[in-house]
């Protein structure tokens, strides 16, 4: 929906958003806002033509927030812009930040000895840093408070075999998985850790985010397990990508977009309790589903690469997955 054009202070109900879900769209139309879309941030010949569109856009429209959107969360022109416009809480350097591994070591080890034993290192091209397990922490920040929503466990699913991959996470379901590369994922939530273990990887998620000074918006760090503890890899500016995001949806009902709005709209965060498990198991390929999936005790869907399960017991879980891996093997 676009409002009309005219001068004047910004409207607090009207919103920018830049390459959107259409979810996304629909909650913050339920809300109350009204929403100004760019939906595809390829189509310009250029940055510059970019950022001029932004501007105008949101010159003309009179919006109060840019709301920056899966890939385009981390494209300079697009947080740039929103920072030059004053229409973003966050500096635009704090998502480019986020998203690069090595200016996170940079940060890690600016912050002191604590910080710097953290970082994952660097490896090389014949030698990358090798780990079996990784963690990723979805955050919802609201005025610099950071919200953890959930923490996944990602394990290689096949012959145990480390994953040396460090990419970062895709925001878009058309990714098919939190993280890219040959290894497939079995997910897991919540993350099977203990007390100790799971206020770990918190305190270095938001911590993390306080470092690089975010303000506001969704964040899903990667965190690696390795032989020396727990080592951070990156965090990209955006929800949690599928199929981790709707895993957290059917544990505890917690609608991304939503909980986003709410922020939005300055409402106070609701905490959320899981109901139960869930495990989403990788398929052979997108459009390769063995016969019988679909009609295995837990699978609640098939798509996208992934049968997600779901249980109300980790053992039940396992059993219920096991299966699954039995029927692919």
């Amino acid at each position: 929906m676009r409002s009309p054009g005219g001068t004047g202070h910004p409207d607090p109900r009207l919103l920018l958003l830049v390459s959107p879900s259409s979810r996304l769209v629909e909650e913050a139309t339920e809300a109350g806002f009204e929403a100004v879309t760019v939906t595809d941030t390829s189509g310009f010949p250029d940055d510059g033509a970019l950022r001029r569109h932004l501007a105008e856009t949101a010159r003309t429209h009179r919006v109060s927030r840019l709301v920056a959107c899966g890939e385009a969360s981390a494209l300079p022109a697009v947080l740039e812009t929103a920072e030059d416009l004053g229409l973003s809480p966050n500096p635009a350097a704090a998502a480019q930040l986020l998203a690069d591994p090595s200016l996170i070591r940079g940060l890690l080890t600016r912050s002191g000895p604590q910080w710097a034993a953290v970082a994952l290192p660097a490896g090389t091209q014949d030698e990358p840093v090798s780990y079996d397990v990784e963690y990723g922490v979805e955050t919802l920040t609201a005025e610099g408070m950071h919200r953890v929503t959930g923490i996944v466990e990602l394990r290689s699913a096949g012959s145990g075999e480390a994953s040396t991959d460090t990419a970062p996470a895709s925001g878009h379901p058309s990714g098919g998985s939190d993280r890219a590369g040959a290894v497939a994922r079995l997910h897991a939530f919540p993350a099977p850790l203990t007390r100790q273990e799971e206020a770990e990887i918190r305190a270095l998620a938001t911590g993390l985010l306080d470092l690089a000074g975010y303000e506001f918006g969704y964040a899903f760090t990667r965190i690696a397990c390795t032989a020396e503890g727990p080592r951070i890899i990156n965090s990209r500016t955006e929800q949690a990508a599928w199929p981790t995001s709707r895993l957290i949806e059917l544990t505890t009902g917690l609608v991304a977009e939503r909980e986003l709005v709410r922020a939005l709209s300055g409402k106070p965060l609701e905490a959320p309790v899981p109901v139960g498990c869930a495990a989403a198991v990788p398929l052979p390929g997108p459009h390769d589903v063995p016969e019988g999936i679909a009609a295995l005790a837990g699978v609640r869907e098939v798509r996208d690469g992934h049968a997600l399960i779901t249980a109300l017991t980790p053992d039940e879980l396992t059993a219920r997955t096991a299966a699954v891996l039995g029927r692919l093997g």
